[in-house]
Formats: C-alpha cells, structure tokens, sequence
C-alpha cells in the first residue's frame, strides 16, 4: 500500500515538472493591472477644480505676474503683493488712482488698443449702473473664471448667491458690504455727544474747521454730499453746510493726517483705508455715522477682469484669491471696509460705526431715481461748491 502511495507522488511531482518545462503551457503569476492606452490621460483622484488651479497656476508662474487698478491704497497693496509672490510666485504691479481716474486711463488704453492692465478694482457701482452696456464692451464675462469652490459656494455670501453686478453679463462682482462712513473726526477735538445727527455739523462752533474731500470727482465724499442732497436731508441742508466754509481737499492721506494731528477735527468724506491706518497707529480719530441717515454703497467694492488681459491666467489667479475667505480678511483689515463673505469676522477688527446696526435709517446710493438724476445732482453741486474751490 505504502509502495503505491509513493508511486502516486513520484508521478504527481514528475508531472508538476514537465509543465514547468513546456513552453505550451502559461505560467501561474499576478498579471499587473492594464495602463492606460497611449494618448489616453491617467485616470485621477483630484476633483477637475483642483486640477483646472494648478494648470491655472502653473500657467500664472509663467506669465511671472498680474497688473491691477485698484482704489485701494498702501498697505492692501504691500500686503498683497508680498502674499502673491511668496503663495504663488506671481509679481504684482499695480496702480493706485480715484475710480473716475483709473477709468479714464482704461478707456484711452482700451481705445488704442494698449492692453497694460488685467483686472481694475476701481469701477464704481454708481458708475456700473449708469454705464453698464459701454463696460460690457471692456469686461470679460468672469463665470468660467471662477475655480475655488469657496468662492462659488452661494452660502459663503451675504445675499446667498454670487454677487454679481449684472446677473446676465457676470463681468463684474461685489465683494464688499458696505456702509459710506461719511465722517472722520478727532475725539480730542470732538467729544462723544457733539455729532449724532446730520444737523450737528451746522453748529457755529465748525464753521471753518472741516475738511471736505472734493466730492465733485468722485468717491465717497461724491456719495455723501449727492445723497444728502437728494434724499437724506436735502439741498437745504446742503447750502447751510456749505456754509460752514469746509476747506476742499483731494489727498486722502493728507486730510486723514490732519484730523489725526488736530489741524481740523472734522473731515466730511475720509477712505477708510486711512482712517484705519491712523486708528491702528494709536491716533485720536474714530468714524462717525448718522442714525437719522446712512448711506449704504458698494462704492468701489468691485473686481473686473478687463478684455485683452496680458496676464489672463494670473489674473485668474488673483480674481479667486480676493474673493476667497483669506483674500477677503486681508482685503477687510487693510481697507476698512466689511467683506460680503459671511465667514469674514468684519466684527472683530473693524469700526462698529462702518457695519449695519439696528435701528439706522439706510439710504442706498444705487437706487434707481437717484442715479437717473445723479448727472444733474452733480452739476448743481458743482455750482454750489464754485466759490469754496476757488478759495
């Protein structure tokens, strides 16, 4: 019995080796998984956003840098320029100008076919609505130049969708939430019930001790005096202040100093920006706004990607990076005015005095009748201020 067994095994292993030794016969191994054709991509983990950011970004770094617009003054332009060359290795130039300048320049650069700039930061809502059709010619629609979802997330806004200017033509956006703080004064000069109301600048004690940022030009004083004349208070109201005998001024950072140094304790029209630079140098300057009459704008708070962008995948990179939560903050702290994001904490670095509080009478400065009657409103202002610009 045990002979046979033997017999049987002997036969099994003989027949074990002679497969090994027939070419015929597949050898028994792991066959690896099949690649990909050739000419056929790799198949990839990463959502198509991730991969759309970093060709976008590696195209960004060879372009070498953007060239931005902006309103926006010093220290957002340090602190931005440092952030897109150390997190993307992107150079940023930029040009610091007041919106209605900054537009000029585009248009004449637009016309020649001069293309220098990529995005502008500088086109006003008041101006949007009333140009709107002319910009379209210029702006690049910025749909499919939105990547992170952050940014496309219609939650992560206050109005709970992506805020555009133009629904149908999405060439520009509104990032900011803002209020247009019409009063910078110094509280060694001014103590803290002396100006609660519009009608407490009429008092004899002012005349002659407030800065006017020229309002015929633009910007936030242009808001404050143009809405005060038109629904606030009216052109009553106007002609007494005038009367008050402002000095006009155009330097934003000069009248800002000079509150700040009690040259004048009051300035009628600051950019936040520098008050927020005086604030956060220990100077006795605060903002000051008006419960019987605010003025809500998105003013400047606008970013646009202009045609014919010599930079597109740069600019691409900077439109996602400024409406992003990070972007946002920084854009915040540095500019003084609220973020439209709800996961920016405007609350905890910016003045009570520029956000929304209860209880305040709003007057918007994109509603539809004063901006069909803002070209008019603006002549009569002009007229008005006449004798103080000659001065």
């Amino acid at each position: 019995m045990r002979n046979s067994i033997n017999v049987a095994i002997v036969g099994l292993l003989l027949f074990a080796v002679s497969l090994q030794g027939c070419g015929s016969q597949p050898e028994l191994t792991r066959t690896p998984a099949a690649g990909p054709k050739e000419g056929t991509p790799a198949l990839s983990t990463k959502p198509a956003w991730e991969k759309e950011w970093e060709d976008t970004l590696g195209a960004a770094r060879k372009e070498g840098e953007v060239t931005v617009y902006t309103t926006y003054g010093p220290a957002w332009r340090v602190a931005m320029s440092e952030l897109m060359s150390k997190e993307y290795g992107i150079v940023f130039n930029v040009l610091y100008g007041r919106s209605d300048e900054l537009m000029e320049r585009i248009w004449r650069e637009q016309r020649n076919k001069l293309y220098q700039v990529d995005a502008v930061q500088a086109i006003s809502s008041k101006r949007y609505i009333a140009e709107g059709e002319q910009l379209a010619t210029i702006l690049q629609p910025l749909e499919q130049m939105l990547v992170l979802p952050e940014v496309l997330d219609p939650k992560a806004w206050v109005v709970g969708k992506i805020p555009w200017a133009d629904p149908v033509t999405k060439n520009m956006l509104f990032w900011r939430d803002a209020l247009a703080v019409p009063l910078m004064v110094n509280t060694d000069m001014v103590g803290p019930q002396e100006i609660k109301v519009w009608d407490d600048l009429l008092n004899p004690k002012w005349k002659g001790k407030i800065i006017l940022s020229d309002p015929t030009i633009g910007g936030n004083a242009n808001s404050v005096m143009t809405m005060l004349a038109w629904s606030i208070k009216g052109w009553d109201f106007v002609n007494r202040l005038l009367q008050q005998e402002p000095i006009v001024l155009r330097d934003y950072r000069l009248m800002a100093e000079w509150v700040a140094r009690a040259k004048y304790p009051i300035m009628i029209g600051p950019r936040q920006e520098e008050v927020q630079e005086f604030i956060g140098l220990g100077a006795p300057v605060k903002y000051v706004n008006f419960q019987d009459g605010i003025i809500t704008t998105y003013g400047a708070g606008t970013i646009a990607v202009v045609k014919g962008s010599p930079h597109p995948a740069a600019a691409k990179i900077f439109l996602n990076f400024l409406l992003s939560k990070e972007g946002q903050t920084l854009t915040a702290k540095l500019g003084g005015y609220p973020s439209a994001r709800v996961d920016v904490p405007n609350a905890d670095f910016l003045d009570p005095a520029t956000l929304r509080q209860p209880g305040m009478k709003a007057f918007s400065s994109e509603d539809v009748e004063y901006m069909r009657n803002l070209d008019q409103t603006n002549q009569k202002l002009k007229q008005l201020l006449a004798p103080l610009m000659k001065s």
